[in-house]
C-alpha cells in the first residue's frame, strides 16, 4: 500500500513538472499573431484547431493587457458593405432573417429605420422595439417614429422592430404556459420567441457596424415590456439600458391559488391587493431601467409596479420610474419619449465590478444563458420536484460576485447555486497575487493563471457582447 501511495505521489509530481514545462509565457508579438490566426478562420472547426494550438501558453500582466485589447479589436471588424434591403412600408426597410431551433427553422422579419448617412465605417447605436400582444412590428416602429419628435436621439439609432413568431398563440394567464408565472409571454414561451430577438441582434451585429456599448431594448405595454424585463435579466451583458411601458418584471403570487382566475381579478380590480414577490430584480443591477407606468393600471397593477420599483431601488438598480395619470397603455407620446431619451443617454459599462447572474432551468422552455459579463453559473439546485408548483414558478439560482482590487478579493453570495466560473482580467484583480474568496461568508484562498488559449476562446465565443478574459476560477458554494 505504501509503495502504491509513493508511486501515485511520484506520478502526480511528474505530471506537475510536465505541465510546468509545457506552460510558457509568450510575448506580445507572439500572442497577437496567435489571436490573428484564430480570427482569420471563419469555419468553427478551423478556428477551434487554432485555439487548441495555444494550450500551455501563459501571459504576464503587461502582455495580457495588450493581447486582450488586441482581441477586443479583432472582435469588431466593420462590415465591408451594408446589406441592400427592400422598402417594406412608408420608408421602413424589410429585414428578413431566420430563427433556428433543433427541429425547425422559421423565417421571419423585422422592420428597420436606418439613421441618415449610415455607413460601414461608423458605429451606430441599436434599439430593438418589441410590440405588445395586440401590436405588430410596424405599429411599434411607427410609435418609435412619433417619439423621435421629443427624443431626437432616436434618429441617430438603427431602429429595429421584429414581428413575434407566435403572436396570439400564448395565453395571457402564464399558468397556461409553464414553467413560469408572469415569466413567459408572447415572445415565448418556447425558445423560438426569445431567439426571435437574440437572432435579430446577432444578424444586425454582423451586417452593420453596431456600437456594442449602445444596444438598447424597449417594449410596448404588456407583452413587449414583459419580454424586455425578462430578456434583460437573461442577458444583461448585452444591453446598455432598457425602457418599458405598463409592464411588470417576472414575479409570482405566493398566496394565490393555482386555479384562481387572474383575468377576472384584473377586471374586478382585486389583483393589485394580492401579495406579490419579485425575486429576481437584483439582476437589473447592471442594466438601468426607464419605466413608464399608469397610475390606474389594472392589467399590470400599479400597486405591484410600486413594489417592484422599490425592490429595484433597494437592490441598487438604477431605475427611473415615470408615472402618468391614466389606465393601462394610455401614456402620451411625450411621456414615452422621456423614458426613451433617458435610456439612449446610457452607455454600457463592459466590465462592472459587481455582477448578479440568474440561472435558468434545464427544461426545454428555459431560455437564455447562465453567463453574464464575467460570471457563469455551472451547477444549480431547484426548489421542489419537476411538476411541482414551486418548481414551475421559480427559476434557477442567483449569484452575486463583487471584485475588490484593494484587498484582491472576490465576495460571492449564492442562492440555489452549487458551482460557478469566475472569468478574470487584471482590470478586476491582481492576478499575480493570491486571491481571497469570501463565499457565503466563509474565507478561502485561490490563485489564477493567465492563459492565451482562454483569452482566444472567450474572445471568439463572446464576439457579440465584446467580452474577453485571460483567466478562470471555478468556485463551489
Amino acid at each position: 500500500m505504501r509503495s502504491a501511495h509513493r508511486l501515485a505521489v511520484a506520478v502526480a509530481a511528474l505530471a506537475l513538472l510536465y505541465s510546468a514545462a509545457l506552460a510558457k509565457d509568450v510575448d506580445v508579438k507572439a500572442a497577437n499573431r496567435a489571436l490573428d490566426a484564430v480570427f482569420s478562420k471563419s469555419d468553427p472547426k478551423a478556428r477551434a484547431k487554432e485555439i487548441d494550438k495555444l494550450e500551455g501558453d501563459t501571459l504576464d500582466a503587461a502582455t495580457a493587457a495588450e493581447a486582450r485589447n488586441h482581441a477586443l479589436e479583432l472582435q469588431r471588424p466593420a462590415p465591408k458593405k451594408l446589406p441592400k434591403l427592400e422598402e417594406a412600408f412608408q420608408g421602413a426597410m424589410n429585414y428578413e432573417y431566420e430563427v433556428k431551433t433543433k427541429k425547425t427553422t422559421y423565417k421571419t422579419f423585422a422592420m428597420l429605420d436606418l439613421p441618415a448617412g449610415i455607413s460601414a465605417s461608423t458605429p451606430v447605436p441599436l434599439i430593438i422595439g418589441l410590440h405588445s400582444d395586440l401590436g405588430t412590428a410596424w405599429m411599434e416602429l411607427s410609435a418609435m417614429r412619433s417619439c423621435a419628435r421629443d427624443a431626437p436621439e432616436l434618429r441617430n439609432c438603427l431602429r429595429a422592430c421584429p414581428q413575434a413568431l407566435n403572436r396570439g398563440q400564448t395565453g395571457d394567464d402564464p399558468r397556461e404556459n409553464p414553467p413560469g408565472l408572469r415569466e413567459y409571454f408572447g415572445w415565448g414561451p418556447k425558445r423560438e420567441g426569445i431567439d426571435t430577438v437574440f437572432n435579430l441582434i446577432d444578424g444586425l451585429l454582423a451586417d452593420y457596424n453596431i456600437d456594442r456599448n449602445r444596444i438598447y431594448l424597449e417594449g410596448a405595454a404588456g407583452m413587449g415590456g414583459e419580454a424586455v424585463f425578462h430578456l434583460a435579466m437573461l442577458r444583461p451583458s448585452t444591453f446598455a439600458a432598457v425602457a418599458v411601458r405598463d409592464s411588470l418584471p417576472p414575479c409570482y403570487y405566493p398566496e394565490l391559488d393555482a386555479k384562481a382566475d387572474i383575468d377576472a381579478m384584473r377586471k374586478d380590480s382585486t389583483l393589485g391587493a394580492q401579495k406579490v414577490e419579485f425575486p429576481w430584480v437584483t439582476c437589473f443591477r447592471n442594466t438601468p431601467v426607464f419605466w413608464v407606468h399608469a397610475d390606474a393600471d389594472k392589467k399590470a397593477p400599479t400597486e405591484h409596479a410600486h413594489i417592484a420599483r422599490d425592490a429595484m431601488k433597494a437592490a441598487g438598480v438604477a431605475v427611473e420610474y415615470i408615472e402618468y395619470e391614466g389606465s393601462h397603455a394610455s401614456g402620451s407620446t411625450a411621456t414615452i419619449a422621456r423614458a426613451l431619451k433617458g435610456c439612449l443617454n446610457v452607455t454600457r459599462n463592459p466590465l462592472p465590478l459587481s455582477v448578479t447572474v440568474r440561472g435558468v432551468r434545464e427544461d426545454s422552455a428555459s431560455l437564455g444563458n447562465t453567463r453574464n459579463y464575467w460570471v457563469e453559473i455551472t451547477e444549480q439546485s431547484y426548489l421542489g420536484k419537476r411538476g411541482d408548483w414551486a418548481y414551475q414558478i421559480l427559476a434557477g439560482g442567483l449569484v452575486t460576485v463583487t471584485a475588490n482590487k484593494e484587498d484582491n478579493s472576490l465576495t460571492i453570495t449564492t442562492d440555489g447555486v452549487r458551482e460557478l466560473n469566475v472569468y478574470l482580467t487584471d482590470e478586476l484583480l491582481y492576478l499575480d497575487r493570491e486571491i481571497k474568496l469570501f463565499v457565503n461568508g466563509k474565507e478561502r484562498r485561490a490563485t489564477a493563471t493567465r492563459k492565451l488559449q482562454f483569452l482566444a476562446q472567450t474572445a471568439s465565443d463572446y464576439v457579440n457582447t465584446g467580452d474577453a478574459y485571460v483567466a478562470c476560477l471555478t468556485v463551489g458554494s
